[in-house]
């Protein structure tokens, strides 16, 4: 999260059109049969409960906030939309029975999931069962399934490797990473993009979410002298790590997006998260146009608005705007879908590329952490990409 004062990314975005659901069955001019979908019901995927849950209890609620805007100005063709949570908990298996659950429930869409490790599995149920998809997850494994708003694995690892081989100037990397699909992949890539640079990874450890203790993995990391320990693993577990990697010698904390959120503030402890860098994406108090998002938002749920609810947010806007112009058919959205462009969302333009179904605006930035545990953009990174900050009161 980012205090008001931070930096706000100035990307030229109109009125986010966003979307909706809520089912009209029994309706003469929307009536279902037992196999056609229940019109303006859409699936939210993602984890709810779980290690991960404050992500898909922010993704349900930018969800909640875009439908109710929608519902307010007379729904979709007349249609009010209405939000069906779907359960993953970041496994492979709760994908499945998210799936399942969603399309036994006859959603007309479905926006994610979050996590690749459920995404491989979800995806292609929605997929075959003729959903309309708007992802979150960033894996090149979950290309070809519907389309994203974030960035995907193949935009986040350039920027990473340019902060810790041009910026940082880390000549002695080492990485850690958790196994899961989008984390071993970021891990692989940047491992890559680091031997490419001339920078080699002196060290590349694998963990895995179910483990408690990290200390032995950094141990052994630690006997290769690296002056950088980059950590691709999701909030929590991240954070665990951070917290014990400050207690040796393994030089610069550097921390991918996947831990992004205040799970891996509280795991590391401020003090810790402080000393770390990350890469990330901007909080909803740093998009120009999300002022009403974040005001909303609090009054709503009298919480402070998390780093991933502002895609969904405009996830639900692109599939609205597309259920617009192809009407209440799952082909003829799904299409519409994947030509989309110019789209003016809170998290800035959206323009999707038809081949892949990614977003072609990179949103990847570098972030600090600041004393009150807040992700602000880092101001030595913004001037080396001559990425423009608001003035500093």
């Amino acid at each position: 999260m980012v205090s008001r004062a931070a930096g706000v990314l100035r990307v030229g975005f109109g009125t986010a059109l966003i979307l909706a659901v809520s089912a009209l069955a029994g309706c003469s001019s929307t009536a279902t049969t037992a196999s056609s979908p229940r019109l303006g019901l859409i699936a939210v995927e993602g984890p709810m409960t779980g290690p991960q849950a404050s992500t898909g209890i922010d993704m349900a609620r930018g969800a909640q906030l875009a439908i109710s805007q929608i519902n307010a100005g007379g729904g979709v063709d007349g249609v009010r939309l209405r939000l069906l949570r779907v359960n993953d908990a970041a496994t492979a298996a709760g994908g499945r029975r998210a799936a399942g659950n969603a399309v036994s429930a006859r959603a007309f869409g479905v926006v994610g999931p979050f996590n690749s490790s459920a995404g491989i599995v979800s995806l292609p149920m929605y997929k075959k069962a003729g959903l309309p998809i708007v992802r979150l997850t960033s894996s090149a494994q979950t290309e070809g399934y519907g389309v994203t708003t974030q960035p995907m694995e193949s935009q986040v690892a350039p920027v990473e490797v340019l902060e810790i081989t041009h910026i940082l100037k880390a000549r002695r990397p080492a990485i850690i990473y958790d196994t899961s699909t989008y984390t071993s992949g970021i891990a692989t890539q940047v491992k890559a993009g680091l031997k490419g640079a001339g920078d080699p990874a002196v060290a590349f450890a694998p963990v895995t979410s179910t483990q408690t203790n990290f200390r032995s993995a950094l141990k052994q990391l630690a006997g290769f002298h690296p002056d950088l320990l980059y950590i691709a693993a999701y909030g929590t577990e991240a954070g665990q790590i951070a917290r014990t990697a400050a207690t040796m010698s393994l030089g610069t904390c550097f921390v991918d997006l996947a831990a992004q959120g205040s799970d891996f503030v509280s795991a590391a402890t401020r003090p810790v998260a402080r000393h770390c860098l990350s890469s990330g994406v901007p909080s909803a108090q740093q998009f120009v146009r999300a002022g009403s998002y974040v005001t909303r938002y609090e009054a709503k749920f009298h919480a402070q608005p998390g780093t991933w609810g502002t895609f969904t947010y405009d996830s639900v806007g692109i599939l609205a705007r597309a259920v617009r112009r192809a009407g209440w058919h799952q082909n003829a959205t799904a299409t519409t879908i994947d030509h989309t462009t110019g789209y003016q969302g809170i998290t800035g333009p959206i323009t999707i590329a038809p081949r892949t179904g990614n977003r072609t605006q990179n949103t990847v930035v570098i972030l600090n952490i600041d004393r009150s545990g807040n992700y602000v953009i880092n101001h030595k990174w913004a001037t080396a990409a001559s990425f423009p900050l608001a003035a500093r009161p």
